[in-house]
């Protein structure tokens, strides 16, 4: 008896198969990627805050970042320090250096300065004092994990509203939210 001649090539079954599991293959690759390349999540905290003249104020910001793979790479770093006067919010930009590349884990302590000289702050305040001041940090910024780098992420953080000229017990930090 003569027996049957092989099948030449695949079947439609096997390419089927071969179909899915490249899907499945593909969709691992992309959830991995994808996890690996989620950005970290960076806390800032006004840590410190002094004054080297009557309208002077100097903060300590600390960035941390809390992953423990993703560096943190800033390519814009601004701060303002802002208040509301009579229902106008008033900001007024500080000099501040942008910090390094960030390791994974690490905090990183920034100088802002900024002067209230040459601004209608000292009467701003209820009752003609002065008002409580906010940090508002504005960042792009991207996350390095190994080779990879993700795409630019804007951070807008707010920190809460403090009466730094008047206060004489200030607790720190100061959290900042997003």
């Amino acid at each position: 008896m003569a027996k049957a001649p092989r099948p030449r090539g695949w079947s439609t079954k096997r390419y089927i198969l071969a179909a899915l599991l490249g899907v499945l293959v593909t969709g691992v690759v992309v959830i991995a990627v994808s996890a690996v390349l989620t950005p970290a999540e960076v806390v800032f905290t006004v840590t410190n805050a002094t004054r080297s003249n009557k309208w002077e104020l100097h903060l300590t910001l600390s960035a941390n970042d809390t992953s423990h793979r993703a560096w943190v790479e800033y390519h814009s770093f601004i701060v303002y320090l802002q208040y509301t006067a009579k229902g106008t919010v008033y900001k007024v930009p500080a000099d501040v250096a942008p910090p390094a590349p960030q390791r994974p884990g690490t905090t990183t302590n920034m100088s802002v300065s900024a002067s209230f000289a040459l601004d209608p702050f000292r009467t701003a305040g209820e009752g003609g004092g002065k008002p409580e001041i906010s940090v508002l940090v504005l960042a792009v910024g991207r996350f390095i994990v190994g080779p990879a780098y993700t795409r630019p992420y804007d951070v807008r953080v707010l920190c809460a509203p403090i009466d730094y000229f008047g206060a004489k017990n200030l607790s720190f930090p100061v959290i900042c939210d997003a």
